[in-house]
């Protein structure tokens, strides 16, 4: 009896580190009609029950077949595929089964939801807008017809009241936007559109993320990040305007979820959960999804298709290359490729060759956070130079001498590392960004050939840069420049005797005939400030007498 107990055991721990392990998860757009779950994973539809166990793949076309919806009978399955070629609407019976197309348009048609008498599906596609930003909605019969565009200005998703007459819609904006918290003029919003009075009401007050309205009862239930800045579901009594909250997640969004009017399902740190609308109780669905996970298992790649960063020798015999989160070192001429850190859990950027030839310095996010590393370059143990960088970092830059290393953050900050001390110390930061969508970082620096001095460029509030040195020695910054001009890219000639910088100043305008508008054709010009830095000794009297010369 001991020893068949134990056997009993064995085979539970078994099987239950072997289902662990086969746990499905980031699946995506799952729906629900009473036990079924249909929800897109691999690029194919699976079905599951709401008791969770394996699922059954029902598709499995060379393409992507997502945004799956059960009809109101449960029937029927829609969803977007591109069997064809481009994606359109197809449906197939709930249990699978060859699918029919319905749709034959460009936009990228997405599957939203059924109509309540289950006749007509409803989809959004770009077809009809220009810029590619707000689709649109329109109705397409189950069996196949002309597309009927539903009469609003935009459209993302949609639902209907019980008798069809009324319909919620999200109107704008993305509703997975990986934009946290965004509150800009793209918010996305809901409103009610009666198809009898032709009448539009806003529904939701709150500037933030008001997404997935879902029609159930009196009540709207929806998806916003109004509480925490994580998105959790909600409802609205439609009557009252009383908005409560359902879940309260602190670290991971409510993502996708969908109702059959009885239960929601959802996506919550990438695993399937459900809502019971009655109860209000929420579960987590366990699934499993065999398969032969080939999209994610070990192979070998050729990392030259995927190169982001080059750096030569300063005696030009050898090139360290960043390629998919590796570091190699390639002789010019003759020998052999080093992948230096062979690292396929974690990433490693910006290679800089020391002035010796001897270290590559490089950034490694091995520890959580991107941390400066270096290594010799023939290969052997890292050397770690930083243990508290927490944002995002720019290209190290060696100092001539190969005795400090300098380097940017998202932060608008730049710092200089001592490598044989660790000492990091923070030189200058800013808070003014060139352009509040596009430029971030802060990576326009370079040496001095002493190793004495900085230069660098910095935005100023009329969002011009203005070029800066800094003395190490001294531990002081000067202007180079004022931030009339917009001045970019300084850097030292080889002997300290000039410092050269790009300004935009060129303002010889001409008349584009064919548009009728300004051209600026060569704006930008190479200047250059003469000064002599390689004496410590001497003050800095140049920056008031500099001479500023184009070239």
């Amino acid at each position: 009896m001991k020893r068949f107990l134990i056997m009993l055991i064995g085979i539970v721990v078994f099987f239950g580190i072997t289902n662990g392990e086969n746990e499905a998860r980031f699946m995506k757009s799952p729906d629900i009609k009473g036990d079924k779950i249909v929800f897109s994973y691999e690029g194919d539809l699976w079905l599951t029950t709401t008791e969770g166990g394996a699922a059954r793949r029902i598709t499995n076309a060379p393409g992507i077949e997502n945004t799956p919806k059960f009809s109101p009978d449960g029937k029927w399955i829609a969803f977007s595929g591109n069997y064809d070629g481009s994606a359109n609407v197809y449906v197939i019976p709930a249990e699978g089964g060859e699918p029919v197309r319905v749709t034959y348009q460009p936009g990228t048609p997405l599957v939203v939801c059924w109509t309540p008498d289950g006749e007509r599906i409803v989809y959004r596609s770009l077809v009809e807008n220009y810029i590619g930003r707000d689709p649109n909605l329109y109705f397409v019969n189950k069996n196949g017809s002309a597309p009927e565009r539903l009469p609003i200005d935009r459209g993302r998703l949609c639902s209907f009241s019980a008798d069809g007459k009324r319909m919620l819609y999200q109107r704008r904006g993305n509703e997975e936007n990986y934009w946290k918290r965004y509150k800009g003029g793209q918010y996305p919003d809901i409103w009610m559109y009666d198809f009898t009075t032709a009448a539009f009401t806003p529904i939701s007050d709150y500037v933030g993320k008001n997404v997935y309205p879902m029609w159930i009862g009196d009540m709207m239930y929806f998806v916003s990040d109004r509480t925490n800045g994580v998105s959790n579901l909600y409802k609205e009594n439609l009557t009252t305007k009383k908005i409560d909250a359902i879940t309260a997640y602190n670290d991971v969004d409510v993502m996708m979820p969908s109702t059959d009017g009885k239960t929601i399902v959802f996506l919550q740190d990438g695993f399937i959960h459900l809502l019971n609308v009655a109860s209000g109780e929420v579960k987590k669905v366990s699934v499993q999804c065999p398969s032969d996970r080939w999209t994610i298992r070990q192979k070998s790649i050729n990392p030259k298709e995927y190169i982001q960063g080059v750096n030569a020798s300063n005696d030009g015999k050898k090139v360290a290359i960043e390629a998919r989160g590796d570091i190699f070192v390639i002789p010019v001429e003759k020998g052999e490729t080093k992948n230096l850190t062979k690292s396929p859990g974690t990433r490693e950027r910006y290679p800089r060759i020391s002035p010796d030839g001897r270290t590559v310095a490089f950034f490694s996010d091995k520890s959580g956070e991107y941390q400066l590393y270096t290594q010799n370059v023939e290969g052997g143990a890292w050397t770690q130079l930083t243990t508290n960088l927490d944002r995002m970092v720019y290209h190290p830059e060696w100092s001539p001498d190969g005795k400090k290393i300098l380097f940017g953050n998202k932060d608008l900050a730049i710092f200089v590392l001592d490598v044989a001390t660790k000492k990091l110390t923070k030189i200058d930061e800013s808070n003014q960004l060139k352009n509040d969508e596009f430029f971030w970082e802060t990576s326009d620096y370079s040496w001095s050939p002493d190793s004495k001095w900085i230069c660098y460029s910095f935005v100023q509030y009329n969002r011009n840069s203005q070029i800066h040195v800094y003395s190490l020695e001294q531990n002081k910054k000067y202007a180079v420049t004022n931030d009339f001009f917009d001045n970019l890219y300084p850097c030292f000639d080889k002997n300290g005797d000039y410092l050269y910088y790009v300004s935009n100043r060129n303002f010889d305008i001409l008349m584009d005939f064919y548009e009728d508008n300004h051209v600026i054709r060569t704006p930008q010009t190479v200047m250059a400030v003469q000064m002599n830095l390689l004496d410590a000794s001497v003050e800095v009297s140049w920056l008031n007498k500099k001479s500023d010369r184009t070239l």
